[in-house]
């Protein structure tokens, strides 16, 4: 039987020019394919559009004017525009930057309040401002806030604070501190869901209060708000003042009793300087629209920013802490002063607490006095509530008398009828 034939086999060829062409077009396809992939991938990592010049990451890109009335030119297909949020593209406008906002407010606050500062404190400001937010819009687009210059180490001085209103426009921010007429602006537009109508009205009156009117509201030329020495009332404590400064009552200090700090007056309550324990300076705007501060305090009273607390509220207790700087404490104590929007008001005059306070150029002294009666730093006096200036002082409350050892600015306390037998004598003698 013959064996079935084979498949015929077919002769071998070379390669032809076609197949080559092929081969070559597999091999430059796939080069190019990768070229592209490697753009693309730069571009995205980038955050730019593929296939257009991108700068770093993270940089903000110019936005190009519309061409020919806003349309696209001929034959492109219009750009849909970019959602807040979304990479790779521009927006017309731009989520606001609080980061940014805190260095506009700190060189703001350098600005217009470092002189005052450096003034107050002898010496320039302890580190760059403190800058807080107190409140904010859903959409971070209004923010009221505070800012305060530190107090260096070596002074006793009450730190120099500001409250601060902010807009973003879309573009930037519109910024302004307490005491001038552009933060007054920005509470009148804030919308009422972030700043309600009795707190814009607290805060203007405190920003436009000037300095001879605030003097007047607390020396008795003027209605004031009947404010009492911030402990409880009939409780004697001892009165300190900071030395260090040009004005001896530009700060005052007060320790003893039971610790516990009241409010001078009634008021709104505000933060400055707050720290991770939730102890900061306070500061209280009374209705007339001067404002008393309290520093050094611990346990500080949980009350939101803006709420109001009324006369003989308890804010806290004495203590050594200092969140705005300064010199240390040697004792539990709250430092003590008052306020308007343009700065500091001077003691000297005013009427707190049945007291009034008093300075003396030669030599260099601030006591506080009532009639005949006189309270030296280092003395004790008790808080007589709204009592008039006029009325006598009960005779157990001590009052002191300057020392020969310590100098000038402290005292001992002797007994009361040490004090009023000065006073006659010194009257007899007069005759």
């Amino acid at each position: 039987m013959a064996p079935r034939p084979g498949p015929k086999a077919k002769p071998r060829r070379g390669r032809g020019p076609a197949d080559r062409m092929s081969v070559g077009a597999i091999v430059l396809s796939t080069a190019v394919g990768l070229s592209l992939l490697g753009i693309a991938e730069r571009a995205l990592l980038d955050g730019g559009p593929i296939g257009r010049d991108s700068g770093p990451a993270g940089a903000e890109r110019a936005i190009a004017p519309p061409q020919g009335g806003g349309g696209a030119p001929a034959g492109q297909r219009p750009q849909q525009p970019q959602r807040p949020g979304q990479g790779g593209g521009t927006t017309q406008k731009s989520p606001p930057n609080l980061g940014v906002l805190s260095a506009q407010v700190r060189k703001l606050t350098i600005d217009q309040r470092g002189a005052a500062a450096q003034e107050s404190y002898g010496a320039p400001a302890g580190g760059r401002p403190i800058v807080d937010t107190s409140r904010t819009s859903a959409d971070n687009g209004w923010v009221l806030g505070t800012t305060a210059l530190p107090v260096p180490t070596g002074s006793a001085a009450s730190p120099e604070v500001a409250f601060y209103a902010a807009r973003w426009t879309g573009e930037s921010w519109q910024v302004a501190l307490s005491g001038s007429k552009e933060f007054g602006a920005l509470l009148d537009a804030a919308p009422a869901n972030v700043l309600p109508a009795a707190e814009v009205r607290a805060l203007r009156r405190y920003s436009s209060v000037t300095g001879a009117q605030a003097t007047a509201l607390v020396n008795g030329t003027r209605a004031g708000d009947g404010l009492v020495l911030p402990w409880k009332v009939g409780q004697a404590w001892t009165m300190t003042t900071a030395e260090s400064t040009a004005r001896p009552l530009g700060s005052l200090a007060f320790s003893g009793g039971d610790g516990r700090v009241v409010a001078a007056g009634d008021g709104r309550l505000y933060r400055f300087c707050a720290d991770s324990t939730g102890n900061a300076l306070i500061m209280l705007i009374h209705p007339s629209g001067v404002a008393s501060t309290y520093y050094h305090l611990r346990g500080v009273a949980r009350v939101r920013d803006g709420g109001v607390v009324s006369q003989g509220a308890p804010l806290g207790r004495t203590g050594t802490d200092r969140p705005c700087g300064g010199a240390a404490s040697p004792r539990a104590e709250v430092g003590f002063g008052l306020r308007s929007g343009g700065g500091i008001v001077p003691l000297d005059g005013a009427q707190i607490g049945g007291w009034t306070f008093r300075e003396r150029a030669n030599p260099l002294l601030g006591f506080a006095e009532r009639g005949a009666l006189q309270v030296l730093p280092g003395g004790l006096m008790a808080n007589l509530g709204r009592a008039p200036v006029g009325d006598d002082l009960p005779s157990s409350s001590p009052s002191p008398r300057p020392s020969q050892d310590d100098g000038a600015g402290s005292s001992r306390a002797p007994a009361a009828g040490a004090t009023q037998n000065r006073s006659q004598s010194g009257a007899n003698s007069q005759q």
